[in-house]
């Protein structure tokens, strides 16, 4: 009898099994289609869509990968007519432990708050707003599953060097995993140009954003052709965020701008004063504020807190991801505790270079003058003062050439001059 209940056990499994291979074959082989306006037609399975924003994963061989699609680059969604509507939908989430968080619904999309610049003391790009720190974010931000990145800007501006950089970290490696957005409260000169590669742009209310003169030295203008460079740079970067570069360049040199409006309200730039709104007169160089960048378009809307942005970026919910600072108006991801951490220490490494330097010529100047026998404890506060200064550089390569006066790409060669010193004053 027992043996019995064990045949008809394993035939019922066996059942079961086989019932499941065929009520799903549509299912197993569904498949849906993405048309974009380069001409590509993919085949795989849409993961989710959100305002029609879409991630989209297609197999080819063994490997499946998901990619992320903005509504600009489609033409057309086809949605394979076997499967039901809700497999489309993400998973819900696993129950987590009670929050103070407002609840957001399972599958709400997830959004990230990262700073560029704090204003005051920590907004300089290139010191305090890198590229290399902004990659570091990315396997942060994708471990917590954020797919809206929202970078609130807040810099006087900084270094020309490092525009290109970020913009390259930004529209190259950012934009193909996220939907990549501005929020601006203040953006001027290489911190707009840092932001031009973004599409979508919002301003908080008192937000402002242009004035991107380039200067050297004592105050002295950029000209000649290391200013046609600077203008054809911001020309390609223009282009990455999709902008007419006749805004940009009302914002580096000294020249007119005006623009027609559409009866489709799509928005026609010219550097001349013939279209219907003067947005620049002559002699001046532009600066948008929130009110005209909404009216002409740059921007596609104001927002003072993550509430109103979350509205503007068209989503009923929400999940800002993050940890409530006090004193912080968003939740501080992992990402931003990053740049946050980092800013701190730049800053801390500024202010203490000096100190650091001095340490380090004091002491070797003591290990110079002492008896063999005295000499090891100052060649030993120079290799601290050295540490300190190699642990500075770890942290922000940029402070080489900003503190040091030295390439980022000499560093190393400087710190093996210093080390050989150091050896040879050993054996003396």
């Amino acid at each position: 009898m027992k043996n019995s209940r064990t045949i008809w056990s394993r035939l019922l499994v066996l059942a079961v099994a086989a019932m499941a291979v065929f009520l799903t074959p549509s299912r197993a082989l569904a498949q849906d289609k993405l048309h974009l306006k380069n001409g590509t037609v993919l085949t795989g399975t849409i993961v989710r869509e959100v305002n029609g924003y879409v991630w989209f994963k297609v197999k080819s061989g063994d490997l499946e990968q998901e990619q992320f699609f903005k509504p600009d680059e489609i033409t057309k969604v086809e949605r394979d007519a076997s499967r039901p509507a809700e497999d489309a939908a993400p998973a819900a989430a696993p129950e987590q432990k009670p929050s103070s968080k407002p609840r957001v619904s399972a599958g709400a999309p997830r959004a990230a708050i990262i700073t560029l610049g704090e204003g005051g003391d920590k907004d300089m790009v290139g010191l305090f707003m890198t590229a290399k720190t902004l990659r570091d974010a990315i396997p942060l931000l994708e471990a917590d599953g954020v797919e809206t990145v929202v970078f609130r800007i807040n810099s006087g501006g900084g270094a020309l060097l490092e525009i290109q950089k970020l913009s390259d970290v930004i529209h190259n490696e950012y934009k193909p995993k996220f939907r990549v957005v501005a929020w601006i409260e203040s953006a001027i000169s290489a911190a707009a140009m840092t932001a031009h590669c973004i599409e979508e742009i919002y301003f908080m209310p008192e937000g402002n954003y242009g004035a991107c003169t380039g200067w050297f030295g004592a105050l002295q203008a950029v000209q000649g052709r290391e200013l046609e460079e600077v203008l054809h740079m911001m020309e390609k970067i223009s282009a990455r965020g999709k902008r007419d570069p006749a805004i940009m360049r009302s914002m580096q040199i000294m020249e007119p701008l005006s623009c027609s409006i559409d009866a489709n309200g799509d928005v026609h730039w010219y550097n001349n004063l013939e279209g219907q709104h003067v947005v620049n007169p002559k002699e001046r160089i532009l600066t948008f504020d929130a009110v005209q960048a909404a009216k002409y378009g740059f921007s596609k809307g104001t927002a003072r807190d993550i509430d109103e942005l979350g509205k503007l970026l068209g989503y009923t919910e929400v999940e800002w991801v993050g940890k409530t600072i006090p004193g912080v108006p968003y939740p501080v991801s992992r990402a931003e505790e990053l740049q946050r951490k980092f800013r701190e220490q730049t800053l801390s490494d500024q202010n203490k270079t000096r100190e650091y330097l001095i340490q380090y010529n004091t002491s070797l100047a003591a290990a110079r003058a002492a008896a063999p026998e005295e000499r090891g404890k100052f060649i030993g506060k120079c290799r601290d003062a050295l540490d300190k200064i190699k642990r500075m550089v770890r942290n922000n390569p940029n402070m080489a050439l900003f503190q040091l006066g030295i390439a980022p790409d000499r560093f190393k060669d400087w710190v093996d001059e210093r080390e050989e010193e150091l050896r040879a004053l050993s054996r003396r």
